[in-house]
């Protein structure tokens, strides 16, 4: 991402990771090409990659509950629609098209931009909106996008940066990006690898280190790289994911939510985000 020279590996064996000594970002090495990830997401739909993901995933269709996920894709779509004014809103990534469906309850035209078809599909069946399937890259957006959404998508890619450029390419003068990542400068990630020293205790360290992740950022470098492709960084803040709907066991399941506890109290939470903007020339 910063073009320095300076890696290093990262995390116990096998995990194949390499840690940026300048910006301190993470990575796959080497990344798959954009075929894999397309066939891994792909499985990751049906249950494939992370089982324990699979009743998250399946919570949030039709009769999606009231809980904190809902809570925090209400607030996203409020604050685009603040900062925009509305207009046409993109989702990259699109889950199960609920942030789709919210979107147009508060009156954005959306879309959505889905490289699962399987996914696209059901999203579709359930909410009635409209999904582009294939790659982000070569979507044919509509002109005048005044917001677009990657919310936990960015670490899933081939190339960030360009999937950056792509999205500043593609929003109006003044819209709004919304991007959301896993944020490895956490208590959750600063645990595992301290665990990962431990030979004993390796394997439960790189369980964080998920098959379809690719990219590990920090606050910081995200906004390094946001300022790179050309946004303005309006808004960051962290917050810890939501357990309720994984299925963990209890022992993992108590250590996530003390760390979660620790993160909030530190500043170091698991999850990152950003609000950049489009500047209007």
């Amino acid at each position: 991402m910063c073009g320095s020279p300076a890696l290093r590996p990262h995390g116990p064996a096998p995990l194949s990771l390499r840690r940026c000594g300048a910006c301190r970002l993470v990575f796959v090495d080497p990344i798959p090409t954009p075929e894999e990830i397309a066939a891994r997401e792909d499985a990751a739909f049906h249950g494939g990659v992370a089982d324990h993901t699979e009743e998250m995933f399946e919570a949030y269709y039709r009769n999606y509950p009231d809980d904190p996920v809902v809570r925090g894709f209400r607030g996203v779509v409020h604050q685009l629609k603040e900062t925009t004014g509305g207009g046409t809103l993109v989702d990259v990534g699109i889950g199960t098209g609920l942030l789709l469906h919210l979107g147009a309850e508060a009156g954005f035209r959306v879309l959505g931009c889905e490289i699962s078809p399987d996914s696209a599909r059901r999203a579709t069946e359930e909410f009635g909106v409209e999904v582009l399937v294939g790659d982000f890259l070569d979507a044919d957006l509509p002109a005048e996008i005044a917001a677009i959404t990657m919310g936990d998508v960015l670490e899933h890619t081939h190339d960030p940066r360009r999937f950056l450029e792509r999205a500043f390419e593609a929003l109006r003068p003044g819209g709004v990006l919304y991007v959301a990542v896993p944020n490895h400068r956490s208590t959750t990630f600063l645990a595992a690898d301290l665990l990962s020293r431990v030979p004993a205790l390796a394997g439960l360290g790189s369980r964080v280190y998920v098959p379809n992740h690719y990219w590990y950022f920090s606050p910081d470098n995200l906004g390094q790289l946001l300022e790179q492709t050309g946004f303005r960084v309006e808004l960051t803040r962290q917050e810890a994911p939501y357990l309720g709907r994984y299925a963990f066991s209890p022992p993992v399941r108590f250590g996530l939510t003390v760390l979660n506890a620790l993160g909030r109290v530190t500043h170091l939470q698991a999850r990152a985000e950003a609000y950049a903007r489009k500047p209007l020339r």
